[in-house]
C-alpha cells in the first residue's frame, strides 16, 4: 500500500471519529442544557408566570372594585347596582387571592395582599351608611370623601406591593431567559463547530470518493486494456470475438489478424526491457492509427504479439489495402532516444465465415497462418488455407513422436569425415543426428527446427553428446588413435543451466579425451548475454575441449566478439561454398574468411564441398580442411570405422 493512500485513509478515519465524538459531545451538551432550561423553566411555568398573571388579574379586580365605589360616590350607578358590583368585585378579589396562593404560598406577601383586601372590603358597610346618611347634594360630603381617600391609599399600597412582586417575577424571568440564552448560545456555537467539522469531513470524503471513483474507472479501464500500451488486451479480444459469434446473423464478414513484431527480442537484448517498452508504446500507437484508418481495432495479446479485428473479409480489396498500409506504417523507422529502430511485422489472417465460425477456430487458423508467415522469414502476410492446418497437424504429430524417439531408440548418429588439405588425410568426423522412424530416415530439416521450437533439442542434444563421446572413446580403444569428433551445439542447448555440468559428467563417464571432442557453436549464442556466454566458452576450453564457430558469416555477432572467443576453428557455411566457383562475390567472401581466420590464428574448414574444382580452389586459397560429398558422405558408425582404418593406412 502506498504511503499517500495510508495517510488519506488515516485522515478519513480521524475525521469521521471527530465527527462522531463531536456529535456525541453535542448531544450530551444539548441534553444537559435542555435539562437545565427545563429545570429553570419549570418553576417559571408553574409559579412565576401564573403569579404574574394572577397578580395582574388581582390588580384589575382591585381597580374595578375601587371604580365601583367611585361610581357610587358620584351617583353614576344606583345603590342596587353598586351592591351587585361590590359583591362581584369582592368575589373576584377572593378568587384571585386563591389563585395566587399556589405561587406565593402562605408567606407574608400573600398576607399583605389578603390584609389589604380585607381592609378595603371592610369599608363597604361604612360607605353604604355614609351614602345613605348623606343622600343627594350631600353625597360629596367630607366623611364619604375621607373614606374614599383612605380606600385609595389602601389601593395604592396594594398596587405598590403588586408592582414590587411583579418586578421580582419579571427579574426572575429575565435572569432565567439570560441563562437560557447563554445556554442556547453555547449550543449554537457547538452546532456551528459541528457543522464546520461535518462540512470539512464531507468535503474530504467527497474528494476521496471522487478519487476512489477515478481509481475505479482506471481499474475498470485496466481490466480491459493493456497497462503499457493502453490497447485492449487478450481477454477483451476474446470477449469481442464471442460477442461477434453471438451476433452471427448481423456480424457480416470480418477478419481476425494475429501479428508479431519480428525479432523484437533483439531490441530488448540490445537496449534493455525499459527501452523495449518505450518502443512498444510507439509501435502500438502506430498500429492503432493504421488500423483505425481502415475501421480495424487493435488488441495487444502479450509481448510483441497483437491482434486486429477488421469488419471486412480476407478476400476483399479493402482488407489487402488495410494490411498493406499497416505493414508500411510499421516499416517506417522509429526514433527512440536517439536510436533509429527498424521493425517489420509478420501477420496471419483468417476470415469469418469463410474459414471458420467459432472464435476458437478463427484464432487457431489465424495462428497457423502467423506461424507460416514467421517461418517464411517475417515481414509477411499469410492468409489461412486448409493446407496450413494439415501442416500444423503433421507438426504436432511429429512433435509427439519425437518426444518418444530417445526412449524408443529411434535416434542415431551418422559421421561425416573431414579432410586436411595439406596431406589429404582424415582429421575427424562431424556427428550428424538422424531419426529413423518405422525404418525410414526423417530429414533433419523436418525435425531439427521442430526440436528447437518445442525445447526437445535440450534432451536430444544431451543424447547426442553422450553418444558421440561414447563413440569417440570406443574408436580410441579400437584403433589406439584419438579420432576427433565435432558435435553441433544449439543456442538453446548452450544456454541451458545444466549444460556444463552435464558435459563434465559425460566426459568423466565415457573417459573420452577432451581434446578429441570439438563443440560447434553458432554466432547466435552471442545475440543475448554475450559476457556470460564468453565466460562459459573459456570454461569449456579449460576442460580441454576444442571450440569451433559453425556457419560463420550467417550470424549477427560482430568481429569484436569473435576476437574474444576462445576458439580454434572457423567453419565456412556451405551457402558460400556451393556457388563460389560460379559467383565471384561468393569466392571473394570465402577467400576473405580464410584470410581472417588465419590472421586470428584459427584453423579454417569449409563445409559443403562437393566437387574437385571446389576442393582445388580451397586448397589454392590455403584453406586448412574441407567437409562434403567430395570427400565423404555422412555414414553410420560401423562404416565410419572403415573410413578411419583407411585413413590410418593412408597416413602410414
Amino acid at each position: 500500500m502506498q504511503p499517500s493512500a495510508s495517510r488519506s485513509r488515516l485522515v478519513i478515519c480521524i475525521s469521521l471519529l471527530l465527527v462522531i465524538v463531536a456529535s456525541l459531545v453535542l448531544s450530551a451538551a444539548m441534553e444537559r442544557t435542555a435539562n437545565t432550561i427545563r429545570r429553570n423553566e419549570t418553576p417559571l411555568l408553574s409559579v412565576v408566570i401564573p403569579q404574574l398573571r394572577y397578580l395582574g388579574e388581582y390588580e384589575s379586580a382591585l381597580l374595578r372594585y375601587q371604580l365601583a365605589y367611585d361610581k357610587r360616590y358620584t351617583e353614576s350607578i344606583t345603590p342596587d347596582r353598586f351592591q351587585f358590583l361590590e359583591r362581584m368585585g369582592r368575589s373576584e378579589l377572593d378568587s384571585t387571592l386563591g389563585q395566587l396562593r399556589p405561587s406565593l404560598g402562605d408567606g407574608p406577601e400573600l398576607g399583605v395582599l389578603r390584609d389589604g383586601t380585607m381592609r378595603i372590603v371592610a369599608m363597604a358597610p361604612q360607605f353604604e351608611r355614609l351614602m345613605e346618611a348623606n343622600p343627594g347634594a350631600n353625597a360629596g360630603s367630607d366623611p364619604v370623601r375621607n373614606l374614599l381617600v383612605t380606600m385609595n391609599d389602601e389601593v395604592k399600597a396594594l398596587r405598590t406591593q403588586i408592582d414590587a412582586m411583579q418586578l421580582r417575577a419579571q427579574e426572575a424571568l429575565y435572569d432565567n431567559g439570560t441563562l437560557a440564552g447563554r445556554s442556547i448560545s453555547s449550543i449554537t456555537t457547538l452546532i456551528h463547530i459541528f457543522d464546520v467539522l461535518a462540512v470539512v469531513t464531507g468535503l474530504f470524503l467527497l474528494y476521496h470518493v471522487r478519487a476512489r471513483v477515478r481509481v475505479e474507472d482506471q481499474l475498470k479501464h485496466l481490466a480491459g486494456h493493456d497497462p503499457l500500451t493502453g490497447l485492449p488486451h487478450r481477454r477483451a479480444f476474446e470477449a469481442r470475438l464471442h460477442q461477434l459469434a453471438a451476433q452471427q446473423e448481423d456480424a457480416g464478414h470480418h477478419a481476425v489478424v494475429l501479428g508479431t513484431i519480428d525479432r523484437f527480442s533483439r531490441i530488448i537484448g540490445g537496449f534493455g526491457h525499459a527501452f523495449g517498452d518505450r518502443v512498444m508504446v510507439g509501435l502500438a500507437a502506430r498500429l492503432r492509427l493504421a488500423a483505425e484508418r481502415s475501421g480495424g481495432q487493435v488488441f495487444r495479446l502479450d509481448g510483441a504479439n497483437f491482434a486486429i479485428l477488421y469488419r471486412v473479409g480476407c478476400d476483399s480489396v479493402a482488407f489487402e489495402q488495410a494490411l498493406a498500409g499497416l505493414r508500411d506504417e510499421v516499416r517506417n523507422p522509429y526514433d527512440c532516444e536517439g536510436h533509429e529502430i527498424f521493425t517489420t511485422v509478420s501477420l496471419g489472417a483468417a476470415s469469418y465465415p469463410l474459414h471458420g465460425q467459432s472464435p476458437q477456430a478463427l484464432l487457431r487458423y489465424a495462428d497457423a497462418a502467423l506461424q507460416a508467415a514467421r517461418k517464411a522469414g517475417g515481414d509477411n502476410l499469410v492468409t489461412y488455407g486448409p493446407e496450413l492446418t494439415a501442416q500444423t497437424g503433421e507438426r504436432l504429430d511429429m512433435e509427439a513422436l519425437l518426444r518418444h524417439a530417445i526412449e524408443r531408440d529411434e535416434l542415431e548418429l551418422h559421421y561425416q569425415p573431414q579432410q586436411g588439405l595439406r596431406d589429404g588425410c582424415l582429421v575427424g568426423f562431424e556427428a550428424l543426428l538422424r531419426w529413423r522412424r518405422m525404418g525410414q530416415l526423417i530429414s533433419p530439416a523436418d525435425f531439427i527446427p521442430l526440436a528447437e521450437e518445442s525445447g526437445l533439442i535440450i534432451p536430444i542434444g544431451k543424447w547426442v553428446i553422450e553418444e558421440a563421446c561414447r563413440q569417440a572413446a570406443a574408436w580410441r580403444c579400437q584403433t589406439g588413435v584419438a579420432v576427433q569428433v565435432a558435435i553441433n551445439i544449439s543456442p538453446r542447448q548452450f544456454a541451458a543451466p545444466d549444460f556444463l555440468a552435464h558435459l563434465e559428467g559425460v566426459l568423466a563417464a565415457t573417459g573420452v579425451e577432451p581434446a578429441s571432442i570439438e563443440l560447434e557453436i553458432t554466432e547466435s549464442v552471442m545475440l543475448e548475454n554475450a559476457e556470460p556466454a564468453i565466460a562459459l566458452l573459456h570454461r569449456l576450453r579449460a576442460l580441454g575441449l576444442k571450440l569451433a564457430i559453425d556457419d560463420f558469416g550467417t550470424g549477427y555477432s560482430s568481429l569484436q566478439y569473435l576476437s574474444r572467443f576462445p576458439i580454434h576453428k572457423l567453419k565456412i557455411d556451405q551457402s558460400f561454398v556451393r556457388n563460389m566457383d560460379t559467383v565471384s562475390e561468393q569466392s571473394t567472401i570465402v577467400q576473405a574468411t580464410i584470410s581472417l581466420g588465419h590472421s586470428l590464428g584459427l584453423t579454417v574448414i569449409a563445409e559443403g564441398v562437393e566437387t574437385e574444382q571446389q576442393r582445388a580452389m580451397l586448397a589454392a586459397w590455403r584453406c586448412d580442411e574441407i567437409q562434403g560429398y567430395c570427400y565423404g558422405r555422412p555414414q553410420p558408425a560401423a562404416m565410419a570405422r572403415s573410413f578411419i582404418d583407411h585413413g590410418l593406412l593412408q597416413a602410414a
